[in-house]
């Protein structure tokens, strides 16, 4: 419990450098921050019932679009600028981190389970993102339909 605490904290720091980085101002750096640590939060939970690493990150994914997505409406911003530092706590830094020091090492078996893992987690993560992004075209039109039938 005392860990995910603190990887929680570190998820929230985290998130908050890179908004802060990316050059992000306003009520959209304790947004990002705020988003980078609850959805580590949601993502362990998930974790500690599905035992997936993969299917966590997917997840995680497509609820942290959709939330930039309605802060990027609520904010009149563009979503990235919302998505980009709430996404950096899944970014598969250890497994990159691994996968090239087993490289260094000659240690080719390591190198190719390290470099599965991170490579693994980085598609489900853009995955998860692709998919929400490419639903808003339709969901946008269908909803321009719904308000222009209310408005007759």
């Amino acid at each position: 419990m005392r860990d995910a605490c603190f990887s929680i904290a570190a998820s929230f720091f985290g998130s908050l450098g890179f908004a802060i980085l990316y050059n992000t101002r306003g009520r959209r750096i304790l947004i990002s921050s705020l988003g980078g640590a609850a959805f580590w939060g949601l993502y362990l939970v998930f974790f500690h019932y599905v035992q997936n690493d993969y299917l966590g990150f997917f997840t995680s994914a497509i609820l942290i679009t959709i939330y930039a997505e309605i802060w990027a409406r609520i904010l009149k911003t563009p979503a990235t600028t919302v998505l980009m530092p709430t996404v950096i706590p899944f970014i598969p830094g250890g497994a990159l981190y691994y996968a090239v020091s087993a490289a260094l090492k000659m240690d080719m078996s390591v190198f190719a389970e390290k470099a599965r893992s991170a490579l693994g987690l980085a598609v489900a993560l853009a995955a998860g993102i692709m998919v929400v992004t490419s639903l808003r075209g339709p969901v946008d039109m269908l909803l321009k339909r719904v308000n222009s039938k209310k408005r007759r």
